[in-house]
């Protein structure tokens, strides 16, 4: 598990060795230059769809992904070019073989990267006033609430952003978009990282198939990683 003397400054980042996987956390301030990285139609669209009035996040985390990426792919963050999947899921046009996924929430982002295989990254707030039981009884599984209910009370809201949290990467991982809700699996978090899916309609996947782990970003954050295939070295970069 990722705690937050675990995190190194991007400054001293290398080469990402095959296999691997990077994470970034990275605050959501608008800088300066980050309009003039993003695309034209990238504007235009966050620029007619803006819910919550999220303009400034939504474009200091694109542009935050922008130059990230550049790193990997060794080019101007602003020649960067995304091709779009049927669920609008982004891809690298020229690098195929980079898989990477973004999630933001309140004023930090997680961006995860890899190659060659299927990656999820999920961010949330602790809202210490948020319903979390009637979310947890509506959205997830018998299973997931009956482990979320066995906890000591003033832990279960920790219990459910845990349960939350691999969900959501779990999701963006498999990249159906709404084909797929999170009744239909189960995820079981017995420590902080290893094989948590317990049960899934989802076919033709198997539980042995993904790796979790949970994430502690920063006071009040808690995140989560999800990934395709074997277990293997994650890297905890801040920007």
């Amino acid at each position: 598990m990722a705690t937050y003397n675990q995190w190194i400054s991007g400054t001293g980042w290398t080469c990402l060795p095959e296999e691997e996987i990077d994470i970034w956390k990275f605050s959501l301030e608008l800088q300066k230059d980050d309009r003039q990285i993003l695309s034209d139609d990238e504007l235009k669209r966050f620029d007619q769809d803006d819910p919550r009035g999220q303009l400034d996040k939504r474009l200091a985390g694109r542009a935050h992904l922008r130059r990230i990426l550049s790193k990997y792919t060794q080019s101007d963050p602003s020649e960067i070019s995304f091709t779009y999947e049927n669920n609008r899921k982004p891809v690298l046009e020229n690098h195929p073989h980079l898989s990477f996924n973004l999630s933001h929430s309140q004023n930090m982002g997680l961006i995860a990267v890899t190659q060659s295989r299927r990656v999820g990254v999920d961010l949330e707030y602790l809202e210490a006033e948020r319903p979390f039981s009637k979310i947890a009884e509506r959205f997830l599984t018998n299973n997931e609430n009956n482990f979320i209910n066995k906890c000591p009370e003033e832990e279960r809201s920790q219990a459910f952003y845990q349960i939350w949290t691999l969900n959501e990467a779990y999701l963006k991982a498999l990249g159906t978009g709404f084909s797929v809700s999170s009744n239909d699996f189960s995820v079981i978090p017995t420590n902080t990282r290893g094989r948590f899916l317990r049960e899934t309609k989802v076919s033709p996947q198997t539980p042995q198939k993904w790796m979790f782990e949970t994430l502690e970003v920063a006071n009040s954050y808690l995140g989560a990683l999800c990934f395709e295939g074997s277990d293997t070295v994650t890297r905890y970069w801040k920007v």
